[in-house]
């Protein structure tokens, strides 16, 4: 059965486009099933993220959009008769293979890079996982591709993004820098002393945080990953340095005014948004704070390009890049007799 995208007129008008007459068919049995599935995760989203996550849902939207774009492509015979024919071996096989290959991007690219490719496929496995447990159904999960990190990086890097910011500081008395200015001498200080990742960095609260005369500290609650999802996150105090110590004490100094404007309480996270952002004196969210990382990286790369700089020695614009070649070093350091 199929519909029209728009009828003509009433009065017969023949200037509808021809485009307008083109048949929509209607959606496979199994794209139905598959959207009342997704529509359940929905449900259990609104009501306990702890189950399903933002970040989980939108994996789960992805690959069922993916799913309808593969399907009319050819997956088998039979695969858009029901969910339990779509995600039988071969559809699923044929899937994987079109979304390997790149044909379900609904963007271009510029280049593939594997390990993005490796991180995609897992995802898409764990969701038609999901998916086939849900409606009670069998599945044979294919092989995960092995878990490859992205390579890191000259430790060097992360001095050239501190005397960025220290130059940029210095444009201006302290006492009349930009709060976003200190936010980010003080996120910066926390970032090298701790090494968390961005979800790990938007969840600290300023209880978590000591500074007294005799102790500068930070509890930081890891979040489990890898074969570690599941178990519960430890927390760890970690001892951060004199200067980054002083760089949060002036940052904290600076929370009140943010937050004076605010109705309905003050925030007890650490990082908060900062004018120009309109919604300045609310908790800093994850992608805020990438934005602001990658925002400071473009600019060292600009000083880069200036200085002749090769491109594969340009600073990373990504923070786990950066994280994870800062605790190598950290590593290789400690492991030193």
């Amino acid at each position: 059965m199929s519909s029209l995208v728009l009828p003509l007129s009433a009065g017969g008008d023949r200037s509808t486009p021809a485009a307008a007459l083109t048949p929509v068919p209607s959606a496979a049995p199994a794209i139905t099933e598959l959207e009342r599935v997704l529509d359940a995760f929905r449900r259990v989203n609104r009501t306990a993220k702890d189950v399903v996550s933002d970040s989980r849902l939108q994996q789960l939207e992805w690959v069922a959009s993916e799913l309808a774009i593969a399907l009319p492509l050819g997956l088998t015979a039979t695969a858009g008769d029901s969910l339990a024919d779509l995600l039988a071996p071969d559809a699923v096989h044929a899937y994987l293979l079109l979304g390997r290959g790149g044909y379900l991007r609904s963007m271009p690219i510029v280049s593939t890079d594997p390990t993005s490719v490796d991180a995609s496929e897992r995802i898409r496995i764990y969701c038609l996982e999901a998916f086939a447990r849900h409606a009670r159904l069998p599945f044979e999960a294919p092989d995960l591709p092995p878990m490859t990190l992205r390579p890191t990086v000259s430790p060097l890097f992360a001095d050239l993004i501190t005397g960025h910011l220290e130059r940029t500081a210095a444009q201006w008395p302290a006492t009349d820098r930009p709060d976003v200015i200190v936010r980010g001498l003080a996120m910066w200080g926390v970032m090298r002393d701790t090494l968390p990742r961005l979800g790990e960095l938007e969840s600290m609260l300023l209880d978590d945080l000591t500074l007294t005369a005799d102790t500068r500290s930070l509890a930081l609650l890891r979040q489990p990953q890898g074969g570690l999802r599941g178990k519960m996150p430890e927390p760890e105090v970690i001892e951060l340095s004199e200067g980054t110590a002083g760089r949060l004490s002036d940052w904290i100094e600076r929370r009140p005014t943010l937050t004076a404007r605010l109705t309905g309480g003050v925030p007890k996270h650490l990082w908060l948004s900062a004018p120009p952002n309109p919604d300045a004196g609310v908790p800093l969210n994850r992608r805020g704070i990438s934005r602001w990382y990658k925002k400071v990286a473009d600019a060292v790369q600009v000083e880069q390009d200036a200085a002749g700089v090769a491109e594969q020695d340009l600073v990373p614009t990504r923070w786990e890049t950066m994280r994870r070649t800062l605790l190598a070093q950290r590593e290789a350091r400690e492991a030193t007799p």
